[in-house]
């Protein structure tokens, strides 16, 4: 990334900043202000936002300020506009001058007092339900440039793989934990037996038929039984291996 633009000898630029995002929000208010970068202030200015849809229901998720906020929820209000009808066919989208565009009549009459005069949008293609883009506004008219298309291209390509990438990471980690918890009750319920083994002399079967018995009589969930006989020795809980990596 040059001068807070994207670097074309980086193919996921985006990667990066999503590792040093505390969270999506902070993630995506960076994918504006690169938006904004790419696109340059130019004489009348600029605003990005991004919006995604969920149940069907469009939101801005993040803006680079209000001006790009107001003008999303001209499309929501109208359920119409550059930006929905690039998250619904998954193109890009751009609107050279609102002043002679045709299309989405009830968005543009009520963008006709609107200081913004061009839009771009980029869909960010995401493989869950839903959708999102990235949405573009200027106050002059006219096409972006080449290589501002390619580079908000780019941009949305990478957004798209960043976040499919930060779904994965949540994923991963929700099935660790899933894991974990049930190995810590096995490992728990295996103590409680040695104990008993070594209390009794009796082998690990019958061990485990007295836990069992106890937590039928209690009414109380096995591991529950195990961690109430090893809280008697020990005042730290047992933890797995997994705990010291």
């Amino acid at each position: 990334m040059v001068d807070g633009k994207l670097s074309s000898t980086r193919p996921d630029p985006l990667i990066d900043v999503l590792l040093d995002s505390p969270d999506m929000k902070v993630f995506l208010e960076r994918l504006v202000e690169l938006a904004s970068a790419e696109l340059g202030q130019g004489p009348g200015g600029t605003s990005c936002s991004v919006t995604v849809t969920r149940n069907r229901r469009p939101m801005t998720v993040c803006s680079g300020g209000p001006e790009a906020a107001e003008m999303d929820e001209v499309q929501y209000a109208s359920k119409q506009g550059p930006c929905l009808e690039a998250i619904r066919s998954g193109h890009q989208i751009e609107v050279v001058d609102l002043h002679t565009e045709t299309r989405w009549p009830t968005y543009l009459a009520a963008m006709a007092e609107s200081p913004m005069r061009s839009v771009f949008a980029v869909p960010i293609v995401l493989k869950t339900s839903g959708g999102a883009a990235l949405n573009c506004y200027r106050r002059d008219p006219g096409p972006v440039s080449e290589d501002v298309r390619d580079a908000l291209l780019d941009l949305a390509a990478a957004a798209a793989q960043s976040i499919a990438l930060s779904v994965r990471l949540e994923t991963s980690a929700e099935k660790s934990e899933d894991l974990t918890a049930p190995m810590e009750s096995r490992t728990a319920i295996n103590l409680a037996a040695g104990v008993l083994m070594a209390q009794t002399g009796c082998g690990h079967e019958q061990a485990m038929e007295v836990l069992i018995k106890a937590s039928s009589n209690r009414n109380e969930k096995l591991r529950d039984v195990a961690r109430s006989i090893l809280a008697r020795f020990d005042s730290t809980a047992p933890t797995t291996h997994f705990d010291s990596l």
